[in-house]
């Protein structure tokens, strides 16, 4: 096990997410594109067989980042797919990818009145939501 720590900011951690879940999807054969400007809610627009997928990332640098937040009071779109990333930069092992749906956000997420509403990495580890591509 590679013991190098790597220590990312927010934002390598978002582009390096969204790069990570591009490149995955694009290997499982969906045409992929990165948005950008201000589209801040939609980081990127899947294809195949003429059907469209706006896509969000969120990513979390190791398994110690605790969890990932979302807004729960700024989803609006129910054809949105979650793309959660642990990056495992840590130990540079392979990231860990978890996929929900729209609805399963509004169930999972917990609420808070910050609106840093979350899901910990544990308990989305346990609940068969790793890997789960058939969900697109």
């Amino acid at each position: 096990m590679n013991t190098d720590f790597v220590t990312l900011n927010k934002t390598n951690t978002g582009i390096a997410s969204e790069f990570l879940v591009a490149g995955e999807l694009a290997r499982r054969g969906y045409n992929v594109t990165l948005t950008l400007g201000n589209t801040k809610s939609i980081d990127l627009l899947i294809e195949k067989n003429n059907k469209l997928i706006p896509i969000q990332v969120k990513g979390i640098q190791r398994i110690k980042s605790l969890c990932w937040n979302i807004n729960l009071s700024k989803l609006e779109n129910a054809n949105m797919i979650y793309a959660l990333v642990n990056l495992n930069a840590d130990t540079l092992g392979s990231p860990e990818y978890f996929v929900l749906t729209e609805n399963e956000v509004k169930t999972l997420f917990k609420p808070t009145k910050s609106g840093r509403d979350y899901l910990d990495y544990n308990p989305a580890k346990k609940l068969n939501l790793e890997n789960r591509w058939d969900k697109i």
